[in-house]
């Protein structure tokens, strides 16, 4: 990333801390305390996170920052459900994880066409490696097969794996928040070695896509707060874009 890029996203980190932290990580700071104890104590999570951390694709804004922050909210998005469904906590916790490893397998194969495809044919194998059951790995590779934007999902054969397939697509569109204008629009404006005037002329159209997914989510948590994640994000866009129009 050259030093007009690395300038422009210190900007937009400056712009977006003067925004309201969305309720979700407001609300649900328990859920996310055990999402992040997990992450960072259960053995496999660990072995799973240092195998696929090469294999990421940084320069696309997708690298280890992004997959575990999806796999974060997604394990957070299940804890909160199963909670309220009063499961016992080891189930809970076994289906957390499973979220966390699907959040960080969902991108594997983000630089190729068809990803989520190719991403969940990959993650299949690459589970196989761990103490997962044959159940588990079919129910992962399900959800990074389900993850992609603006498709029909496939639906999952029981509750529990429907609500991980559920939680990591809400999990990663919740990226499109303020993580897009903080993160990723920075790495893929590196990658395509963009001037600030081209990113000012694609930006209204990277905005119109974003709104498009405010009524896509799909588990109960995600539907509810998700569209404010989105408007939150939006909002930011919108004060980066007037600073670009401003100075460039």
């Amino acid at each position: 990333m050259n030093a007009m890029t690395c300038r422009l996203q210190r900007e937009a980190e400056r712009i977006a801390a003067r925004h309201r932290t969305p309720q979700f990580y407001v609300r649900f700071r328990a859920p996310m305390a055990l999402a992040r104890r997990l992450y960072f104590t259960h053995e496999e999570v660990i072995a799973l996170r240092e195998y696929v951390t090469p294999l990421l694709q940084e320069c696309l804004g997708h690298g280890l920052l992004h997959s575990s922050r999806v796999g974060l909210d997604a394990a957070t998005i299940i804890c909160v459900e199963m909670e309220a469904a009063r499961v016992e906590r080891s189930r809970m916790e076994r289906l957390m994880v499973l979220g966390l490893m699907a959040g960080l397998l969902h991108d594997i194969s983000r630089g190729v066409e068809n990803h989520a495809e190719a991403g969940a044919d990959v993650a299949g194998r690459v589970l196989k490696r761990f103490s997962l059951t044959d159940e588990e790995i079919l129910s992962v590779v399900g959800a990074i097969r389900n993850h992609e934007a603006f498709t029909v999902p496939t639906p999952s054969p029981k509750p529990a794996f429907q609500l991980l397939s559920d939680s990591l697509y809400d999990g990663d569109k919740f990226r499109w928040g303020r993580d897009t204008f903080t993160h990723t629009l920075w790495y893929m404006m590196s990658h395509q070695d963009l001037t600030p005037r081209e990113l000012i002329e694609k930006f209204p159209w990277g905005m119109s896509g974003i709104v498009r997914i405010l009524d896509t989510f799909r588990s109960t948590t995600g539907k509810h707060f998700g569209p404010e994640i989105i408007e939150n994000g939006v909002a930011i866009g919108r004060e980066i874009y007037r600073y670009l129009l401003q100075n460039f």
